[in-house]
């Protein structure tokens, strides 16, 4: 039986692009959330400053809020090269350079990092999940576990964006002439 390279590679490239469409997905929730969050700390102003009212369970869902922005956001940013990047060398060099310097990237940094931030916030979600863990504070959120379940979904945003950019780049980018 011989291998029909063609057909695995289409089939990659589908498997490619639907990460590529849940990436831009969660990063369009990181959007829309980031709008309810400045109307929720608006309203939370609003109300602690002229109406002396404050509620512990709004701020805890304005931080959920600012975190699932940032987590939901990470993958998304680095899908559009949005990322902090020193630009020394990066900025006025050729294509072949820039993208050797993002495998390298993605191979010894990116990648490690993901695998540790999802294999490690799996458990923290689990351990928070068997213990049904809720805020510390008086009146605050329950359910914990679900800020630490996007922890661990951010580590596999980024792993599986680090992947889809490490693909693109060794066999996308290499069939076109580097300039």
């Amino acid at each position: 039986m011989q291998l029909n390279y063609s057909k695995i590679f289409t089939k990659l490239i589908k498997i490619l692009t639907f990460i590529d469409k849940f990436i831009i997905y969660n990063g369009k929730l990181s959007i829309f959330l980031s709008v309810i969050l400045i109307c929720l700390i608006s309203v939370s102003v609003l109300m602690r400053y002229l109406f002396s009212i404050g509620f512990t369970w709004l701020q805890d869902l304005y931080i959920w809020i600012h975190a699932t922005v940032i987590l939901l956001g990470i993958a998304y940013t680095f899908r559009f090269d949005g990322h902090v990047r020193i630009d020394l060398f990066y900025k006025n060099s050729k294509q072949k350079f820039r993208d050797i310097i993002n495998i390298f990237g993605v191979l010894f940094f990116t990648l490690p990092l993901s695998y540790f931030i999802y294999s490690k916030g799996f458990h923290y979600f689990l351990r928070s999940f068997q213990q049904n863990e809720a805020s510390k504070e008086t009146g605050g959120l329950p359910a914990i576990y679900i800020l630490k379940f996007i922890i661990f979904l951010m580590g596999i945003l980024l792993f599986l964006e680090a992947l889809r950019q490490l693909f693109f780049i060794i066999t996308i980018k290499r069939k076109k002439k580097w300039k």
